[in-house]
């Protein structure tokens, strides 16, 4: 697997951001559940920014970077290039530049003649010079490098300040919502002893920040298909950056070699090579993260385990119980990758299959397990935002996402619809005249849990929701809408639903059925 200079750079900061889980991996081969839960309020942390994150490091290196955009302007509009020529034979109509060299040639190949004639010679094919424009000279494999740098730094800072700006408008606790069970409440308390410092007052900064961050990547991004840098974007070596002619006397290339000159002094950007070894370093340790965050996930979701029993996990295996559900969660290796494996029984067992993956195409992975391991549920972990099922050290919702994996499979192993799922209370069927959907809604909770059929497929599914919710989502930004969406929720949502809270047919993707607000 190859991989680009930006793609290098982008799993640098991703590796950076649980290197700090190897020495606790190498330190706890085994420990108990207890042992597991002390640990996450004293050296463990399964949510965390940037500890080295510094907004007036920031905002010094954002300015460097918008004082050279208009240089980056010009040159992607004006690069400079070499016109590289080469002789080549060609058919006489797609001729257009001939000389001395052409005339010559053509007089001692007579294999190139279609008819002699008083005339002269009828030529089929005559030498020409190609001329081709070569943008691969060293100032530009330069401003190509650090136009991945500009990016990567921007991108990774992008997720920092989305991460926290999100995180200070969902981290607030209410102690009187009734749509919550308390060991959320204790969960969100955990997982907060990682969130070190008050960001509450640098909130402002931190929008500002993020603003700035986006217009520095809506100028450069929408320039990448322009021919310099698309001659030169599949760099995978760092380049040493000297000053040449070009790079000090050219008011624009001078711009980017003072800003590539910034990045080294300030340590920006790592400069060594991304390896496969690195690569394997950080699947290892994601693949605990998200071994961890599972198991914590499934123990603040009501269930109870042994909290003495002795865990080695390297061979993870742990049983969970809550009333009459069980959960058996355990890992496997297949084709070389451990993945996880969540058995749920009630009335009937679920099987669910997830994958901590840190590539970013999974889809040969994902027909390789579906043919060795039979389940109701296949799941990427990835430590990417744009994956349907993030599962990020930075995301605080990560630990929600899959408990929403977890009452999903509670529900569809339950056929008695007897006991709510996510308060231990008792589940009663609400008159509905309308359909032929039933309806089961905890008084308690406020859990609503609808058996229906799909008219497409006539599949029966299963939907849940709030009883008497109510949308409040207000006029934000697309990426913090589109991260509320099921927040607002509070992920109690076991199907896909669009922006407007419509509830999406899991067989045929189609709408049904009205907004769950």
């Amino acid at each position: 697997m190859e991989l680009t200079l930006e793609e290098q750079l982008e799993y640098q900061k991703i590796l950076d951001s649980y290197a700090f889980l190897l020495p606790f991996m190498e330190s706890h081969k085994k420990m108990t559940y207890l042992q597991f839960d002390y640990a996450l309020v004293n050296e463990l942390t399964l949510f965390r920014i940037d500890p080295n994150f510094s907004f007036e490091t920031l905002d010094q290196n954002i300015s460097a970077i918008i004082k050279a955009l208009p240089a980056i302007k010009n040159i992607f509009a004006k690069p400079f290039i070499h016109l590289k020529d080469e002789s080549i034979i060609m058919p006489t109509e797609a001729v257009r530049l001939i000389n001395n060299q052409t005339i010559q040639h053509i007089s001692s190949h007579s294999e190139l003649w279609t008819d002699l004639t008083e005339d002269g010679i009828k030529p089929e094919r005559l030498l020409t010079r190609v001329y081709q424009d070569n943008y691969g000279i060293y100032e530009n494999l330069v401003f190509c490098q650090t136009i991945n740098q500009v990016l990567s730094y921007a991108r990774s800072n992008i997720k920092i300040l989305k991460d926290l700006i999100f995180t200070n408008q969902t981290i607030g606790i209410n102690l009187l919502e009734r749509v919550n069970h308390l060991s959320y409440f204790l969960a969100l308390g955990k997982l907060h002893t990682g969130y070190s410092r008050n960001f509450d007052l640098y909130y402002n900064v931190a929008t500002k920040n993020l603003n700035k961050l986006m217009f520095v990547t809506n100028c450069i991004v929408p320039r990448l298909k322009r021919p310099v840098y698309k001659a030169n974007q599949k760099q995978k070596r760092f380049l040493k950056v000297r000053k040449t002619n070009i790079l000090a006397m050219h008011k624009d290339y001078h711009q980017i070699f003072k800003l590539a000159k910034y990045f080294e002094s300030h340590t920006m950007t790592k400069t060594t090579e991304f390896s496969l070894k690195d690569l394997e370093l950080l699947q290892k340790e994601y693949t605990m993260y998200c071994i961890w965050m599972t198991m914590f996930s499934i123990g603040h979701f009501n269930f109870s385990c042994e909290e003495e029993k002795e865990i080695t996990f390297s061979r993870f295996s742990m049983k969970f119980q809550f009333k009459e559900w069980e959960i058996q969660f355990k890992t496997k290796s297949v084709k070389k990758h451990t993945i996880l494996l969540l058995n749920i029984k009630k009335d009937k067992e679920y099987q669910i299959v997830c994958i901590p993956s840190v590539l970013k195409n999974n889809d040969e992975l994902m027909a390789q397990l579906k043919e060795e391991i039979s389940a109701e549920e296949y799941h990427i972990f990835s430590p990417f935002e744009d994956i349907k099922t993030p599962v990020r050290i930075t995301d605080i919702e990560s630990f929600r996402r899959i408990q929403q994996i977890l009452l999903r499979g509670m529900i569809y192993a339950d056929t008695k619809r007897k006991d709510c799922p996510f308060c231990q209370q008792k589940l009663e069927v609400q008159p509905n005249e309308d359909s032929s959907d039933i309806i089961y809604v905890c008084r308690s909770c406020r859990t609503e849990i609808v058996d229906c059929e799909c008219p497409t497929t006539k599949k029966t599914y299963t939907y849940t929701g709030i009883s008497g919710f109510s949308s409040q989502m207000v006029n934000d930004e697309v990426w913090l809408k589109n991260r509320k969406v099921e927040a607002q929720l509070y992920f109690r949502n076991i199907t896909d639903i669009t922006e407007d809270l419509e509830v999406v047919c899991p067989h045929c993707k189609q709408i049904h059925r009205n907004s769950l607000a």
